[in-house]
């Protein structure tokens, strides 16, 4: 059996219907990683909200949980402008400090959802978890962040040269065109442009939502596309991004090469968006 390190900020998600509720990558690719079978560890940060409660208790059930307490809890505002979902940045939460782990994992996923992973913790989670394999999903790192302002991306010029030498680090990343501010008609130029930054080294996959992925592996000679077998129409897509990122990771870790672990993380999404159709 896998094991695998799930590392990110919980999240209180505030709706324009005045409901709320937990979120994150942790709790997303958490649910699919558990449908996969692997031993799951998630390393989180949150406070004591109503909401993050309910959430440390589902990834409680996930398996084992490391909580770093704070005074508060990521809080994204959500609402939607011209059919695109916008995050309002509203309330921070403390940085996640690197563990000790008794035993290393087979596969680290590290997913920041705003700022509560400093782009040294790569490094230091790197040195003290000491996984085999470690993945990145990269969107909280490229992200413009203020309090009560919508969350925008950074131009790859913008994000510090040290976050890309931390990235290049990396076995493998994962990022969607939604979370790039270059070219979003041509992800063929944002793939170059990430690639440019992040060097020769790790395996980049640019997701595309519904139009499927771009497959940058260093081992071959051209960026590859691919669509999926199936597009899932009228459900929600939250954690369809989370899903592909920690199916790729796991896939990884078992061996699968990078063309096949991106098709079953795409599997992965489509199974996930399916049992939203019920």
């Amino acid at each position: 059996m896998t094991e695998l390190l799930i590392v990110g900020g919980l999240t209180v998600d505030r709706f324009g219907d005045g409901t709320s509720a937990p979120g994150g990558s942790v709790i997303h690719a958490g649910r699919a990683a558990v449908a996969e079978g692997v031993a799951l560890t998630t390393l989180t940060v949150a406070g004591d909200e109503p909401e993050a409660a309910i959430g440390l208790s589902q990834l409680a059930e996930m398996g084992d949980l490391i909580h770093q307490r704070a005074p508060s809890t990521v809080t994204y505002g959500h609402s939607e402008v011209r059919g695109r979902r916008v995050l309002t940045y509203l309330v921070s939460a403390g940085p996640i400090a690197p563990p000790v782990l008794a035993d290393p994992p087979d596969v680290a996923l590290l997913a920041p959802i705003a700022d509560e992973l400093p782009v040294s913790t790569i490094a230091a989670l790197r040195e003290s978890a000491r996984p085999r394999l470690t993945v990145l999903l990269i969107q909280g790192w490229l992200r413009r962040l203020a309090i009560g302002e919508p969350a925008r991306p950074l131009s790859l010029d913008e994000v510090p040269a040290a976050t890309w030498d931390a990235f290049a680090a990396a076995d493998a990343i994962v990022v969607s065109t939604e979370d790039l501010a270059e070219s979003p008609e041509d992800p063929f130029v944002e793939a170059a442009g990430v690639r440019a930054k992040i060097g020769p080294h790790p395996l980049l996959v640019l997701t595309l939502g519904e139009q499927g992925y771009l497959l940058d592996d260093p081992a071959s000679d051209k960026v590859v596309a691919y669509v999926p077998r199936r597009v899932v129409e009228g459900v929600p897509m939250v954690g369809a991004g989370d899903t592909f990122g920690v199916t790729l990771a796991i896939q990884l870790g078992l061996g699968a090469t990078p063309a096949a672990a991106a098709v079953a993380a795409t599997d992965g999404v489509i199974r996930m968006l399916e049992s939203r159709e019920a």
